[in-house]
């Protein structure tokens, strides 16, 4: 005897939606950050032009880099994988990557500090931080006015991640898409993410993320 599954019209309807914002939550904290640090490249190759020729070359050089890497995010996106750079460097070496790109053409002192040694993470998680990091870069660069920011990484029982900055950025994060997303994305691992003010001023994200 064939059997014949019926499923709700309904059903679809939502699965469908959650599909699309799984997809464009993606586009926002992967894609996005790539690009804006492209953007912050080639304001700075722009203004290298009449100064340092051989300076914007090698920039626009490493740019050119950057794009592809942006590529290969969008194609893993697209076949459901992780970040090509996680994939290759793990956690800890695609934040610094990050980080080296953004230090390159800001005037901001950027600092990567793991406390203790970090267990090997689930995919889910690595990724879930990696894009959360990246996120909150991308608004102290964007919205803070900082001058210093420490992204500090350690484990214990849960992956914490801090991205702390001395600017005046909260205020403008804290009711953006950003920091839903990034929210959602601690939830979905049954963690937790929070934005505040930073102790001596400037923003303090932190997050929490259970390995299980």
């Amino acid at each position: 005897m064939r059997r014949q599954f019926i499923v709700p019209a309904e059903s679809c309807a939502r699965s469908a939606a959650e599909a699309r914002r799984t997809v464009l939550r993606d586009l926002h904290d992967g894609v996005g950050p790539s690009l804006a640090a492209v953007a912050l490249g080639l304001r700075s190759a722009r203004q290298l032009l009449t100064s340092d020729p051989a300076g914007a070359a090698r920039m626009l050089a490493v740019l050119e880099e950057e794009m592809h890497s942006a590529i290969d995010d969008i194609r893993s996106l697209v076949a459901s994988e992780n970040p090509a750079s996680v994939t290759k460097h793990g956690l800890v070496g695609a934040v610094e990557l990050f980080v080296a790109a953004l230090r390159s053409r800001l005037h901001v002192a950027i600092d990567v500090v793991v406390l203790g040694e970090i267990p090997a993470l689930p995919d889910a998680v690595s990724v879930a931080a990696y894009r959360i990091i990246r996120e909150a870069l991308t608004n102290v660069v964007t919205h803070a006015d900082a001058r210093t920011c420490q992204v500090r990484l350690w484990f214990d029982a849960e992956l914490r991640v801090e991205v702390v900055d001395d600017g005046v950025g909260a205020a403008e994060v804290s009711t953006g898409v950003g920091l839903a997303s990034m929210r959602q994305r601690a939830s979905d691992l049954g963690g937790e993410c929070r934005v505040e003010p930073g102790l001596g001023g400037g923003t303090r994200l932190a997050a929490a993320l259970p390995l299980s």
